[in-house]
C-alpha cells in the first residue's frame, strides 16, 4: 500500500501526467483483498500519514478517489472486498467477459465494506440491488457489472479492452489537465461517497466491527480456508469457499 501511495504522489507531483492506467500482472486477480489477520495484539490498523483520521488503506482509497488526474482500471480477474474498494475508486473501469469478478464479502466475515466501494455500488446500482450483493457476498461478473454501471464496459477479449482504452487515452490526453481535474473535482463534490466525512464514518464502523471477538474468529477461519494465500483455488472461488468455514457449517 505504501508503494501505491508513493506512486500516486509521483503521478501528480510533476503536473505532466494526465491519465493513470492500472492493470494487473496476475491474470486471475486484479488485486488481492485486504489481509485482516492481526499481526499484533491490537487490531487497530496503521493510520495514513496524510489523513490521520483514516487507517492507511482507507486514506489510500480516499486519496485515489480524489486524485487530480484521470484514473482508469483494467479489471481482469477477481477484485473482491478491499480489492473492490480499490477498483471502485478509479474514475473509469473496464472488464473482460468470463474473467472480471467483483464482490464485497465483508459482511460474511463480520465487518462492513467500508473502503468506499459499497457507497459507489449504492450510487450505481440503487439501494436494494446493492444490498442484495452486499448481504450475500456473491460475485458480480463482467456483464452484470456493466449492466449495473460498476464498470463502464465489458469486452469480449483483453485485446479489445486494451485497444479501446488506448484510443480513449490518446483522445483525452490532448485536453487541458486543469479542465479535466476541475471536472473530476466538481463531480466528486456532488457525490457524498467521495467526501472525507463519509470515509471517516465508514472507517469508524469498520474498526468497531473488527474489534469484535466473533469477527476475529471469522477472519481466522477464512484465512485457514484460503491457506493463508491469495493464489489458490479457494481464493479463486472465494464466495463459495467461505461457506466451508466452521462457523457456517
Amino acid at each position: 500500500m505504501s508503494d501505491m501511495n508513493d506512486l500516486l504522489d509521483e503521478a501528480t507531483s510533476s503536473g505532466d501526467i494526465k491519465i493513470l492506467v492500472v492493470q494487473s500482472a496476475n491474470p486471475d486477480f486484479f488485486v488481492a483483498h485486504l489481509d485482516l489477520v492481526p499481526r499484533q495484539e491490537s487490531t487497530l490498523p496503521e493510520m495514513h500519514p496524510e489523513y490521520p483520521t483514516l487507517g492507511y488503506f482507507f486514506g489510500l482509497m480516499y486519496k485515489l478517489t480524489n486524485l487530480p488526474i484521470i484514473t482508469i482500471a483494467l479489471v481482469e480477474g477477481c477484485a473482491r472486498a478491499g480489492a473492490c474498494d480499490f477498483t471502485m475508486a478509479f474514475d473509469l473501469r473496464f472488464g473482460v467477459s468470463g474473467r472480471t469478478k467483483l464482490s464485497h464479502l465483508e459482511a460474511c466475515l463480520g465487518v462492513y465494506a467500508s473502503g468506499g466501494g459499497a457507497m459507489r455500488w449504492v450510487q450505481q446500482m440503487g439501494k436494494s440491488q446493492a444490498l442484495e450483493y452486499l448481504y450475500s457476498g456473491r460475485d458480480i461478473d463482467a456483464e452484470e457489472a456493466e449492466r449495473y454501471g460498476l464498470i463502464n464496459q465489458a469486452f469480449d477479449t483483453s485485446t479489445n479492452m486494451h485497444g479501446f482504452v488506448d484510443g480513449y487515452v490518446r483522445r483525452v490526453e490532448k485536453f487541458e489537465l486543469s479542465a479535466l481535474s476541475a471536472t473530476k473535482k466538481r463531480v466528486n463534490e456532488a457525490t457524498n461517497a467521495s467526501s472525507l466525512e463519509t470515509f471517516e464514518k465508514d472507517f469508524q464502523i469498520f474498526v468497531e466491527l473488527l474489534s469484535r471477538p466473533k469477527t476475529v474468529q471469522l477472519v481466522t477461519e477464512i484465512w485457514a480456508v484460503i491457506k493463508g494465500a491469495t493464489d489458490c483455488e479457494e481464493e479463486r472461488i472465494l464466495p463459495d469457499a467461505l461457506m466451508n468455514m466452521p462457523s457456517y457449517q
